[in-house]
């Protein structure tokens, strides 16, 4: 089952922004996508293993493997259908086939 790690921490207000999108998607697709949520304060050492540099940072792994990064800082326009696109790109088995054509 791929995975989305989500880094937040409480002081982060971009992450409760978030927190609200990835809930929806989770619903969305039960049993198929299963989403992580980590306090980035209180695990530093794995914040540091994934060398976070910012907050929310959001991992994708499949079977086991990191396939993605995305850090909804750095997106310039609208988060969701930046998130859209990278969900298409790293799954694209878990979305509708109208949501990944180009």
């Amino acid at each position: 089952m791929p995975v989305i790690v989500h880094f937040w921490a409480p002081w982060c207000g971009l992450c409760r922004l978030i927190d609200p999108l990835l809930d929806q998607l989770e619903q969305s697709l039960p049993h198929r996508l299963q989403i992580l949520r980590i306090n980035a304060d209180e695990n530093f050492a794995l914040s540091r293993h994934f060398q976070l540099t910012s907050l929310p940072t959001l991992l994708f792994f499949d079977r086991g493997e990191l396939v993605q990064r995305f850090d909804p800082a750095l997106v310039k326009g609208d988060f969701r259908q930046a998130l859209q696109q990278l969900l298409a790109h790293s799954f694209p088995s878990l979305l509708p086939a109208e949501s990944h054509r180009s």
